[in-house]
């Protein structure tokens, strides 16, 4: 069960269902965001005292857009950390991780309107509070269960 921008855009109702966003919207999101992504990664690459030249250690798991997805999906459900991993596939630390690096960017770019106001962690919503209240999802986590 992994979701990905590809995939997603294919179930326009459980995508805008996910990300309170048409795909329309979401492309035009991503266009908006990538100037301060290429900013801030630049940045990032070009800090002193690395540990490790450019281009050493892992490559990100999910592109930016797939990260982009990720963190939308996260402002307008609040899942736990672990649901949102196991949709995106991905642990839960590294989805924290890419809600902490992408999250600052929306706001920089002016896009993080789309957020709800946080439950707070102690009431985010697990799987099968998402699968309640968004059936199209389980068809799409049904589909990715099946070996092919």
């Amino acid at each position: 069960m992994v979701l990905r921008y590809h995939d997603l855009s294919q179930n326009r109702c459980l995508f805008q269902a996910l990300t309170g966003l048409v795909i329309t919207e979401f492309d035009e999101l991503v266009k908006t965001f990538w100037p301060c992504y290429t900013a801030a990664e630049k940045k990032r690459l070009n800090r002193p005292h690395r540990q490790r030249a450019v281009g050493g250690g892992p490559d990100f798991e999910l592109d930016v857009r797939d990260q982009i997805l990720l963190t939308v999906v996260w402002l307008r459900q609040y899942p736990t950390l672990e649901t949102l991993g196991g949709l995106f596939g991905v642990s839960d630390t590294t989805a924290g991780r890419y809600i902490r690096r992408i999250l600052p960017l929306l706001e920089t770019a002016g896009r993080d309107t789309m957020r709800r106001p946080d439950p707070g962690r102690k009431r985010r919503r697990h799987l099968s509070d998402l699968l309640q209240e968004t059936p199209e999802l389980a068809l799409i986590i049904d589909a990715f269960g099946k070996p092919a």
